[in-house]
């Protein structure tokens, strides 16, 4: 299935479209790998953790929607595999 989901994330990279998932009822959208904030590199680089990458991967508007939730750590663990998976990255390994 890893191989499937590799798949999905450069057809979409390829087509440069967003990536649009649900989580707890609110819709989340996810831009193209190639069309991310240059600012997630920018916490990659800088040794960020799993939580500040998910943030500057989501944006500052779609974060408070995800706070907004008030989740569980093990339902962050979730949110994160959705996004990772939306931006290309794969599962988070959570």
């Amino acid at each position: 299935m890893a191989a499937a989901k590799n798949t999905t994330a450069k057809s979409a990279e390829a087509k440069a479209k967003s990536t649009e998932f649900e989580f707890k009822g609110e819709t989340f959208v996810i831009p193209a790998p190639m069309d991310l904030s240059d600012d997630v590199l920018d916490v990659i680089e800088e040794g960020g953790g799993e939580r500040a990458i998910a943030r500057a991967i989501v944006g500052q508007e779609q974060w408070a929607t995800y706070k907004g939730l008030r989740c569980t750590i093990g339902q962050f663990n979730d949110f994160l595999d959705l996004v990772s998976e939306a931006a290309g990255f794969g599962d988070s390994g959570n």
